[in-house]
């Protein structure tokens, strides 16, 4: 079943600006070559597990060197560790999209979308758990972390500017959970949400129409908004040597917004439709490469309790 969305008003934009809350790196580049993302991540794999096994005691060392309870030592090992595989985990990435690129070329020549990304020719599905297991692993992270703070501020003679500082950490940790949870009831509540392309690839300078699918779970929404927008996305360097870090930055090119501004219901098994115009000029899909370009379409509707917030890549690509 299909629906054509009768929607209120279209609001376009050409203004650049720096999405917020962006955590997410839709390109294949981590930041750091592939071999330099190995070194660095191991260095905190090594470093970490050896900590570790020294907390575990596994790895003799004298009492009298450790001047903290061995669990400490444990729970710094494994949030070293770990940060470090996750620095691998994103070279994998990397390296894979890389060899993707490679042999996409030759099997599929002339079709620089399929050579580009691992498309669905047919559509774009959300992941449904994914950002709710990232969640849970970040907010056990940070508890690791954050417990060493409080064995040093409330378990020793500690000043009272480091009891402060740990209780603003804790806040942070609270903040931190109250996300994990509401993520995970987004995940138990809203699933099967995806869309499917009219036409593979879009073309920049023609029309966009997706069919959007939406989620179980979302029955009748009060408001909603349904964005069309070229991303780019670029890492910045900060600091140097060992406190070189690198953080993401996606930063809205173009868009245009239908806003939904009456009551309307939504049913799982029937398709949404909705067309967007691009200007000829806008820039093309590039998320293989050292500074991506990408484009997706974002619904975000106002429901009684929790709302609905989603994003999907769309591909659209030059002539």
């Amino acid at each position: 079943m299909l629906r054509r969305m009768t929607l209120d008003r279209l609001e376009v934009s050409t203004a650049r600006r720096r999405l917020p809350g962006r955590t997410e790196p839709r390109g294949s580049h981590t930041g750091f070559p592939a071999a330099g993302a190995y070194a660095f991540g191991a260095v905190f794999v090594v470093v970490g597990t050896f900590v570790a096994l020294v907390g575990q005691r596994v790895i003799p060392v004298s009492p009298g060197d450790v001047h903290a309870p061995w669990w400490t030592l444990t729970a710094m090992g494994l949030v070293f560790a770990a940060a470090g595989a996750g620095v691998w985990g994103m070279a994998i990435r990397q390296h894979r999209a890389e060899r993707r690129a490679r042999d996409a070329s030759w099997e599929h020549p002339g079709q620089p979308a399929l050579a580009d990304h691992a498309w669905d020719r047919r559509g774009f599905a959300a992941p449904r758990w994914a950002r709710a297991v990232k969640a849970v692993a970040g907010a056990a992270g940070l508890t690791l972390f954050i417990a060493i703070f409080n064995w040093w501020a409330f378990g020793t003679d500690s000043p009272w500017m480091v009891k402060a500082l740990t209780i603003v950490f804790d806040l942070v940790l609270l903040v931190a959970w109250i996300e994990t949870l509401r993520r995970l009831a987004v995940a138990l509540k809203f699933g099967g949400s995806r869309v499917e392309f009219v036409r593979f690839p879009y073309a920049v300078g023609e029309a966009v129409i997706v069919r959007w699918r939406p989620a179980a779970g979302i029955g009748r929404a009060r408001r909603g908004r349904f964005t069309l927008r070229a991303v780019e996305e670029r890492f910045e360097h900060r600091g140097g040597g060992r406190n070189r870090s690198a953080h993401l930055v996606q930063e809205e090119t173009w868009s245009a917004t239908w806003h939904l501004d009456h009551e309307a219901a939504f049913e799982h098994g029937r398709l949404e439709e909705v067309r967007f115009d691009p200007p000829a000029d806008a820039v093309p899909t590039r998320l293989h490469g050292p500074r991506p370009v990408f484009w997706e379409f974002e619904v975000a509707l106002d429901l009684p309790g929790l709302d609905f917030e989603e994003i999907y890549l769309v591909p659209v690509y030059g002539r």
